[in-house]
């Protein structure tokens, strides 16, 4: 992140908008990571299980919170990341990512430890997944 000296407990962390997310990203993520769960893939077993469609993988949304820790991070920062989730993600909804600095720490070797709330939020900001992350920059 520049300008990461200026990092301020409370600052926004700016983040980005996915989507709306097609289906065929769900089948393009369940080919790369493995997992071809039918919950993600076919509507119809995923009517069938009590479910109004097919939701994306958790993995999915999280790799999207963990793409913002890592612009904040730079290579190789990352020191901690969790992700809990809130709700599913649909086809067709649009992911808000974003976050809040929440602590940050001079370290003597110039170096910011930085703490962060993380959030995806999909349409109607209903909250998806959020998360915390700390990274030195």
């Amino acid at each position: 992140m520049a300008a990461s000296r200026r990092l301020k407990v409370g600052d926004a962390i700016p983040g980005f908008t996915e989507g709306p997310l097609a289906p065929e990203l769900f089948v393009a993520y369940a080919a790369a990571s493995g997992d071809y769960n039918p919950l993600h893939t076919d509507p119809s077993f995923a009517q069938a299980a009590g479910l109004d469609g097919v939701i994306a993988h958790g993995m999915l949304v999280m790799g999207m919170l963990g793409r913002l820790a890592t612009d904040i991070a730079g290579p190789g920062g990352l020191l901690n990341f969790q992700v809990r989730f809130r709700a599913p993600t649909r086809p067709g909804e649009t992911l808000h990512v974003g976050g809040t600095i929440t602590r940050t720490e001079s370290l003597p070797d110039e170096r910011i430890m930085v703490t962060a709330e993380l959030w995806a939020r999909g349409d109607g900001e209903q909250l998806k997944a959020v998360g915390t992350m700390m990274a030195l920059v």
